[in-house]
């Protein structure tokens, strides 16, 4: 699960770039990952600064972490052994990379605007990956930039 610009920037200085921009990107993660397993890396719960609710939340880190609510592993196998549930992976950078070659559905939230400060980036698909949904959704009152939810699978 992730949301990106038309860089593939995900975020900068440890936070979202749209965040409070799209409520609905907000929405669609939520109505996605309740009531499942969420695996993200330090720095993506910190910037979160709380276990999500109604999820069970796995934090990857190098660091010994005891987090009221939050499962902590030192590996992404360790964190794919604990889920009780559908697996979402949620970042960051890092974290996405090494997950890739895991991963056979990738649902991304592609915002039609560059973000220049992002500083982190989601990496490209490698060869054996396909679109196989595109949703459009232009910018309204509530939502300042147009964006597109998208899933690939891997073939």
């Amino acid at each position: 699960m992730v949301a990106y610009d038309l860089k593939r920037g995900i975020g900068a200085n440890n936070d979202l770039l749209w965040q409070r921009d799209l409520p609905a990107d907000l929405k669609h993660f939520k109505e996605l990952t309740s009531g499942q397993t969420v695996i993200m890396g330090h720095k993506t719960y910190e910037s979160i600064g709380r276990p999500l609710p109604n999820r069970q939340n796995i934090v990857v880190s190098r660091q010994d972490l005891a987090i009221e609510g939050i499962l902590t592993v030192h590996a992404l196998a360790e964190a794919y052994q604990l889920a009780e549930h559908e697996i979402f992976i949620i970042g960051g950078g890092s974290i996405y990379e090494q997950a890739l070659a895991d991963v056979d559905t990738i649902y991304a939230t592609e915002v039609q605007a560059e973000f220049p400060q992002a500083t982190v980036f989601f990496p490209s698909l490698p060869a054996g990956w396909q679109e196989t949904s595109r949703e459009q959704h232009e910018a309204d009152e509530r939502n300042k930039y147009a964006y597109e939810f998208v899933t690939f699978t891997k073939s």
